[in-house]
């Protein structure tokens, strides 16, 4: 796995946990409560839509360019947030070496 897959993954793995921990310890529900809970937290919400909707037209590009599947990972981004795009550079940086082999063999 290349760095950039190993720094990917390593941003991953807690933000799963974490997830897992507040949806286990405040349920779906509570976790929308708490979203809502104060105009900070509504601005934090917003922000953080916006930005993942700017992702996904990012990733939506990318994947038509570089052949990468964006659907899957588009519905993660969606369910549960940036766990979406990390895994969509993990799947897109583990296909880069394959890729660069087989376009040196079409050379």
């Amino acid at each position: 796995m290349s760095t950039r897959g190993l720094v990917y993954t390593a941003l991953l793995i807690p933000f799963l946990t974490l997830t897992a921990y507040v949806l286990g310890t405040a349920g779906v529900i509570g976790f929308y409560e708490e979203m809502f809970r104060s105009a900070s937290t509504v601005l934090a919400s917003v922000d953080l839509s916006l930005s993942l909707g700017l992702i996904l037209f990012w990733m939506y590009g990318d994947a038509r360019a570089s052949g990468t599947p964006f659907a899957p990972y588009a519905v993660i981004t969606l369910a549960i947030g940036v766990a979406g795009p990390l895994m969509y550079l993990i799947h897109r940086e583990a296909r880069a070496p394959r890729a660069r082999i087989a376009s040196a063999a079409r050379s």
